[in-house]
């Protein structure tokens, strides 16, 4: 019996470095191929300990006994330090600055349009080709921040953003722009399961249910000072100034993060065995998605090269998930989606999130295009929901330390049906910004608030260290196709209701709310029936010292 005296030994020096939160009380899950160690006089080989830190359980198995051991990150503190203040801020500031390239952006666009001469139908592809690059490679990023270090591929997104910001900056054509913006949003897709990983694996029990709730909270944060910040920029110094100064924030951060993030343990044997192929049609097959999705309602889906291109993406998508069945170290392991709740959780973010991307676009066009306000007006008149989201993200990730997650999802879904229903009652020409925009404004970021935090943190608490990274590219693909996909419904519904007919703006954008909510009750349903409470409550994410 040496070995469980080593280990009783081991486990306690590692509880006094770490405390007793590290130390889960669930066996490594079967997605990931455990290390089995045998007892002495059993019949088990016998293999040598790994040097990384890890958790032990002993388990009957017949007249055998085994030990199961779980991999613990190399570095991990507490939220209520400097490190940890640093870490938290780095991570956050990423997804602050994610949200703020997009909607600041949205701000500048009438400006843009009349500076370059740009047609109505063109002038979508400034948001588009961002979010094309960014939800198309946020996968193969969750994929690399894994196998290839968080932190190095945070930092590097961060610089990338830097770079590609200032060449926005200095763009002289509206061709340009655009593919500035491309490329920007690679940076970004950097970022996001980066920034994840950082948290879900630094972090443990409380702290990360907190930290998790911060990041979330920053997003909302970020996605109101975008309007705030680029509609007074715009309509003072001029648009190019939005990122004249967020180029400031990311080299910073990027600084930042180089001297205080943990750092990384990389494996070797992963480097080798990497899924180029995977990546490149999970990769191609995204951006192919997304840009048949914001295309189709631009030159119509009946052209015949967007029905080719959405074949070929889905046929990519395809291939890849059966590349991903047979070969040795895929990219995307399925066995993921095997996790308890992990599909139900991932749907429940599509279509929450896909319907709250939808009301926005319609909420804002309402502001300027029907209450006929200014860009700063209009970023006024959105600052109650930035204060709503950031304290109910908070309430959120507090609330989870004491509620199971499913109750706060469903919370979080029917919100998300109700919040498109007051504008598309509302939105006339004769109503006025605080009647037919403010409560929806309002509900739909409380609904985003509490699924994005609810879903993170379940997901990212049920899956080994080693994907966690990979599962918040995951997820945030999720968000990003949905976005996309509610975007199409809309455009398409309006199209045929509304716009053939000759209805005015008004009526077009009541329509596309309603859409909003029919996406949004399916995903209600599907939450219902897919998500368990088994495996999601506090106690599932607040690990303590396993017995031996």
């Amino acid at each position: 019996m040496a070995i469980f005296n080593w280990l009783r030994q081991f486990r306690g020096q590692q509880a006094s470095r770490a405390g007793e939160d590290y130390f889960s009380k669930h066996v490594l899950p079967k997605t990931i191929e455990p290390a089995v160690f045998s007892v002495p006089g059993t019949s088990c080989p016998s293999t040598p300990f790994p040097e990384t830190p890890n958790t032990a359980v002993a388990s009957p198995a017949g007249s055998e006994q085994t030990l199961v051991l779980e991999k613990l990150p190399e570095e991990f503190g507490r939220l209520a330090s400097w490190r940890g203040s640093l870490i938290l801020l780095v991570t956050s500031g990423s997804q602050f600055l994610d949200n703020v390239f997009m909607t600041s952006s949205n701000m500048a666009l009438a400006s843009i349009q009349e500076e370059f001469d740009v047609t109505s139908s063109n002038l979508q592809w400034m948001i588009s080709a961002y979010t094309l690059t960014f939800g198309g490679f946020l996968l193969l990023a969750g994929a690399l921040s894994d196998r290839y270090g968080r932190k190095r591929i945070l930092c590097l997104g961060l610089f990338w953003l830097s770079v590609w910001t200032l060449a926005i900056g200095f763009g002289q054509s509206f061709i340009q722009l655009t593919v500035f913006r491309g490329i920007q949003g690679i940076g970004a897709a950097m970022t996001v399961p980066s920034a994840i990983g950082i948290i879900s694996s630094y972090f443990t029990g409380v702290d990360r249910t907190r930290a998790l709730s911060i990041y979330a909270a920053s997003g909302t944060l970020g996605f109101c000072a975008g309007l705030i910040f680029g509609g007074f920029l715009t309509s003072s110094l001029g648009w190019r100034y939005i990122f004249y100064f967020i180029v400031i924030i990311t080299g910073s951060l990027g600084a930042l993060g180089l001297i205080v993030l943990p750092r990384d343990r990389v494996d070797i044997e992963a480097r080798a065995r990497m899924d180029y192929l995977g990546a490149v049609l999970s990769t191609a097959g995204l951006i192919l998605l997304q840009f048949v999705l914001s295309g189709g309602g631009v030159y119509g889906w009946d052209q015949p090269f967007i029905i080719a291109l959405l074949i070929l993406a889905v046929a990519m998508l395809v291939g890849f998930v059966l590349l991903e069945k047979y070969t040795s170290n895929p990219l995307m392991p399925l066995s993921l989606w095997k996790i308890r709740n992990f599909a139900g959780l991932w749907v429940a973010g599509f279509t929450c999130y896909g319907s709250y991307q939808n009301v926005i676009y319609y909420i804002v066009l309402a502001a300027q295009q029907v209450d006929k306000l200014s860009a700063g007006d209009t970023a006024l008149r959105f600052l109650p929901m930035g204060v709503v989201g950031f304290i109910v993200s908070l309430g959120t990730g507090k609330l989870l330390e004491y509620m199971n997650g499913k109750y706060l999802l469903l919370a979080g879904l029917i919100l998300t049906v109700v919040a498109p229903i007051p504008s598309a009652l509302t939105v006339t020409s004769t109503t006025e910004f605080w009647v037919n925009v403010l409560a929806t404004s309002l509900i739909s970021i409380s609904a985003v608030s509490l699924i994005f935090v609810t879903t993170s943190t379940t997901i990212l608490t049920t899956v080994p260290v080693e994907v966690k990274s990979l599962c918040g590219g995951m997820l945030n693909t999720a968000f990003q196709i949905g976005s996309g996909v509610a975007l199409a419904i809309s455009a398409a519904t309006t199209e045929a209701v509304d716009i053939e007919k000759g209805h005015d703006i008004a009526e077009q954008y009541s329509t596309g709310l309603w859409c909003s909510t029919g996406l949004a009750g399916i995903g209600l349903v599907i939450g219902l029936i897919a998500v368990r409470r088994r495996g999601i409550g506090p106690k599932d994410r607040i690990g303590g010292p396993v017995a031996l």
